[in-house]
C-alpha cells in the first residue's frame, strides 16, 4: 500500500513539474551580434534572422526554471557594413563545411530576485565544440521574455584563425564579444523536461 501511494505521488508530482514548464519561440527584434577588434579598428557583425527556443517556468513575473534552450544560427546571416570582412568571415568560419552556429543549454540558475540567469551549455563554431557559461538579465513583459547577455570567446578556442585582409597589413584580433539578446514568446504548445 505504501509503494502504490508513492508511486502516485511520483506520478503527480512528474506530472505537475512537466505541466509548469511553458514552451517559447523567438519573437520579432531578437538579435546576435558579434564585436571584434583589428589593429586598424573595431568592426561588427550582427543579424536578427536566426532560431530559438526554450522551456521556461514562470510563476507570474518571476522566471523559476530553464529546463531548455537553444539557438541555431546561419554563419552567412552574419552581416557587417563591409563586404570583404563577410567573405573573410565566413571563411575562417569555415561556413561551407559548418553552415550553423549553435548553442544547446545543459544547466542552467535563476536567480529570480535579481532577474539573472547564468547558463552553461555547448556551444558549437566552424565544427568545434566548447562548453561555455553566459550570464544575463531577463525582462518579463506579459508573454514575451527578454534574455539579454554577453560572452568573450576566443576565436583560437574554436581552431578559427583570425581573418587578415591586404596580404596581412590587416589583422583581426583573437578576441570577440558575443552580445545576444533573445525575445522569447510563449506559444500554446506545452513543453516537457
Amino acid at each position: 500500500m505504501l509503494l502504490a501511494s508513492l508511486v502516485m505521488l511520483s506520478i503527480i508530482l512528474v506530472g505537475h513539474t512537466a505541466q509548469s514548464q511553458t514552451f517559447y519561440k523567438i519573437s520579432d527584434g531578437s538579435r546576435i551580434t558579434v564585436n571584434g577588434t583589428s589593429n586598424l579598428h573595431a568592426w561588427t557583425m550582427t543579424t536578427g534572422s536566426f532560431s530559438s527556443e526554450a522551456s521556461l517556468d514562470l510563476k507570474g513575473q518571476q522566471l523559476q526554471d530553464i529546463s531548455a534552450l537553444s539557438f541555431s544560427l546561419p554563419v552567412i546571416n552574419l552581416k557587417s557594413k563591409e563586404e570583404l570582412l563577410n567573405t573573410r568571415a565566413y571563411k575562417a568560419l569555415k561556413s561551407s563545411q559548418y553552415s550553423r552556429i549553435t548553442f544547446k543549454l545543459t544547466n542552467a540558475t535563476v536567480v529570480s530576485s535579481e532577474r539573472t540567469i547564468k547558463a552553461t551549455g555547448s556551444l558549437t563554431i566552424g565544427g568545434k565544440t566548447n562548453q561555455i557559461t553566459i550570464e544575463s538579465n531577463y525582462i518579463i513583459n506579459g508573454d514575451e521574455i527578454t534574455i539579454k547577455g554577453s560572452k568573450t570567446l576566443k576565436m583560437s578556442d574554436y581552431n578559427i584563425k583570425a581573418p587578415s585582409f591586404m596580404l596581412g597589413a590587416l589583422k583581426t584580433g583573437n578576441e570577440v564579444i558575443i552580445d545576444i539578446s533573445l525575445k522569447l514568446k510563449k506559444s500554446n504548445i506545452t513543453a516537457l523536461k
